[in-house]
């Protein structure tokens, strides 16, 4: 494994880790991943109830969300993707890089698939160094990419900051967790949840929807970077920043506490297996 210096996270790590959904025709909306369904506003998670059993947690919820085909897809084989590294000063760079990633996440959920049984279809990606409206809202330095399901496209903007000092593995986890939202979409996750969101009849409830999906996508993004952890490469001290760092800084409504997502990211990697990223089976509290 080829090792290199490290880096400090800054914008690019934070607009690696807070992506969003974003859903249209919900009343929600999230950033840094998202689309008229997700679009989120700023701010800390809302208080977390007490701790509830797996099993009330689940209570109401479908089995596409509980026992979805794609957790028994099996363990994903590591896989060589090797996108280079992006330069620095360069959007074009970074872009060909993250279409590079973006292949690379694809053939996965197409091998995922169809052992599920499933239909998997590539999403479209627009990435953009200027214009930061969508058809599914505005992207900010933030919240710089999201998934709009209505158009099943993901659309990303490259940060001045970004351009200027691109951190290869930020950029990939942040592709690789919007098309986890495609592949939520793809399996009937994101459809059961939209549903779940009209029904909702508290701030708090919508919350943790949010929560869920959100964090969902996080451990997907997280299989994925553990199946090409040789190849991409994965640098072990540059992936202990990345999960630190959302850990201790990445809590937002749309996401949830960051010691949550960073539990999930890691859980992804360590297993490369979508079984385990099943957050509509865990208690509240570990979805906060």
């Amino acid at each position: 494994m080829v090792f290199h210096t490290m880096r400090i996270p800054l914008i690019a790590l934070a607009s690696g880790v807070l992506s969003v959904l974003v859903v249209t025709g919900s009343a929600a909306q999230a950033t840094s991943s998202p689309p008229p369904l997700a679009a989120a506003p700023s701010g800390l998670a809302a208080p977390a109830p007490p701790a509830a059993p797996a099993a009330a947690a689940q209570r109401g919820f479908p089995t596409v969300l509980t026992k979805n085909r794609l957790y028994r897809s099996g363990a994903v084989d590591s896989f060589t993707c090797s996108p280079g590294e992006p330069r620095a000063g360069s959007a074009n760079s970074l872009k060909t890089y993250l279409l590079k990633v973006a292949r690379c996440v694809n053939l996965m959920y197409a091998r995922q698939f169809k052992a599920a049984g499933m239909s998997y279809r590539v999403p479209k990606i627009v990435i953009r160094a200027t214009g930061a409206r969508t058809p599914c809202g505005k992207l900010t330095n933030t919240y710089t990419a999201h998934y709009c399901t209505a158009s099943q496209t993901i659309y990303q903007i490259l940060p001045k900051s970004t351009i200027r000092n691109p951190w290869g593995l930020t950029l990939a986890k942040t592709m690789a967790h919007e098309i986890g939202h495609h592949a939520q979409q793809r399996a009937g996750i994101v459809p059961a949840f939209n549903q779940l969101y009209a029904q909702a009849r508290t701030k708090t409830a919508r919350n943790y929807l949010n929560h869920r999906v959100e964090q969902q996508a996080e451990c997907m993004a997280g299989v994925f970077l553990g199946s090409v952890q040789e190849s991409l490469p994965v640098v072990f001290e540059e992936w202990d920043q990345v999960v630190d760092w959302a850990a201790k800084h990445a809590t937002d409504t749309v996401h949830g506490k960051g010691r949550n997502q960073a539990f999930w990211l890691e859980r992804g990697y360590d297993s490369q297996s979508f079984a385990s990223c099943n957050t509509w089976s865990a208690p509240n509290a570990r979805v906060a």
